[in-house]
């Protein structure tokens, strides 16, 4: 017999179960985000290959052993993380700004 998925969420508590499916939820809202910002789902790209595209990393909603929700990102090409970091510097300057004025 071969262990599938549905039988380990089957073994798990309500409570994995809920944070789970709060966890797969937040990264589906990360993944349309990053859509929304032009960043593709990352396909293979032969090594060595240019391409401009932007990738988004790997992203999976988990739940630790304790129950907590988690969302993993993994592996991001360079130029992708560094449009990223890009991004959300300019979003925390203005969400700085935001504040400072409302002080």
């Amino acid at each position: 017999m071969k262990i599938t998925e549905e039988h380990i969420d089957a073994m798990r508590s309500a409570r994995h179960r809920a944070a789970g499916a709060e966890a797969r939820a937040v990264a589906e809202l990360l993944r349309e985000v990053l859509g929304r910002l032009g960043f593709t789902p990352d396909v293979a790209v032969p090594h060595g290959a240019h391409t401009e595209d932007l990738f988004w990393p790997v992203l999976r909603g988990e739940v630790t052993v304790s129950g907590h929700p988690m969302v993993a990102l993994g592996r991001i090409p360079l130029d992708s993380a560094n449009h990223l970091a890009d991004i959300l510097m300019r979003a925390a300057l203005e969400e700085q700004t935001k504040r400072a004025a409302t002080s």
